[in-house]
């Protein structure tokens, strides 16, 4: 079984991100790809979008042109924590008990930024491993800095693999009287830096620390192994970036500042997916012009409407030049404006829109 290719959709607040990585997805569905649809944003726009609850677990999508090919993946950032403590730590029951009542974790499963992120793409690496997926598109959260997310897996991956669990570990026991004190030069270093951070944090802050990063060593291979599994899907060779903007200037702002940040990890944006960009006019307000009966008042309406569309229009074809012009290698994927209130519908009637782009989207499939 090859690995699932990946889609991550990125792009600033209120451009319809999640609701594009949702008709994306029902998209690729629809085509015969088994796919599964996960947000990382804690936000639970992708459940209206969808019209199915979502959990943290991986859930079949009942939508009918997606047929039995679409599941969907929202880790609450309320449980998400959990699910992966209970799954890293199914063989060690004991060490699994130890750190849910530690204070320090239970800190980071509140807090922490930048753990939901972290918790929710060793999710998904899980997902990939357990699942047969030829897809997986990531709605990541509206935010300038959602791309960060994709180096936190090898970070973490290169932190455990290395000695710094061991020596923390180490703390535990020395706390506890179990392990013998280092000599020389080693045992000035150690208890300086211990005595630092009892200083800086609090004595119980260290043991908590301590004890903490001793059970995470019992299971290091495993949170290795699914690490770096996550940091392969985020920045292998068969995952790809759509930037999701829409006509404004903040929009166009977001997707440079993103294609930047993609620039720095040496990788581009594969296509730039312009929301809201092609606009006809609607049917109801073409019979209103041709009716007979229409007054003053219902005229003016509709020519405010008329000049609303075409100013949204033009607006779109400058960025569409402008963003061709600075990111010349990604496909500028324009998608209509729809007139739906139904979260479903406007899923259902963008993915008959993306079908067309699709190859423009996928990455390379070798």
């Amino acid at each position: 079984m090859s690995d699932p290719r990946v889609i991550v959709c990125a792009g600033g607040g209120g451009v319809g991100k999640t609701t594009t990585s949702a008709a994306l997805a029902l998209a690729l569905a629809a085509r015969g790809h088994r796919t599964l649809i996960v947000t990382i944003d804690p936000a639970r726009r992708l459940a209206g979008a969808m019209g199915v609850p979502i959990t943290d677990v991986v859930t079949r999508v009942p939508m009918p042109s997606g047929g039995d090919r679409l599941w969907a993946l929202m880790p609450d950032p309320r449980r998400s924590m959990r699910t992966f403590i209970d799954h890293l730590f199914a063989d060690e029951p004991e060490a699994k008990a130890r750190v849910l009542a530690n204070k320090l974790y239970i800190g980071l499963a509140d807090a922490a930024a930048g753990v939901h992120e972290l918790v929710a793409m060793n999710l998904v690496a899980r997902a990939a491993t357990d699942g047969d997926f030829d897809v997986i598109v990531i709605d990541t959260a509206p935010s300038r800095h959602a791309i960060d997310f994709v180096t936190y897996p090898a970070r973490l991956a290169a932190l455990l693999g290395g000695r710094t669990v061991s020596w923390i570990a180490g703390l535990a026991q020395r706390a506890g009287g179990e392990a013998p004190a280092p000599k020389g030069l080693l045992s000035w270093g150690t208890g300086r830096v211990e005595h630092l951070l009892a200083r800086v944090t609090g004595p119980n802050l260290v043991r908590d620390t301590a004890d903490l990063f001793g059970d995470l060593a019992l299971v290091r291979e495993r949170f290795v192994a699914l690490t770096r599994r996550a940091s392969e899907l985020l920045l292998g060779d068969r995952v790809a970036y759509a930037l999701v903007a829409a006509p404004t200037a903040a929009a166009r702002d977001d997707v440079l500042f993103l294609a930047a940040r993609l620039e720095k990890l040496g990788r581009r944006p594969r296509a730039v997916v312009l929301n809201r960009a092609d606009t006809h006019p609607a049917p109801w307000a073409r019979a209103l012009r041709e009716g007979r009966a229409v007054g003053p008042a219902i005229t003016e309406v509709l020519d405010a409407l008329e000049q609303e569309r075409l100013s949204r229009a033009t607006a779109a074809d400058g960025l569409s030049r402008e963003l061709g012009r600075q990111l010349p290698w990604a496909s500028i994927v324009r998608l209509p404006y729809v007139e739906a209130t139904a979260p479903e519908a406007i899923v259902a009637a963008l993915s008959t829109e993306l079908d067309a782009h699709l190859a423009a989207l996928l990455p390379d499939a070798g």
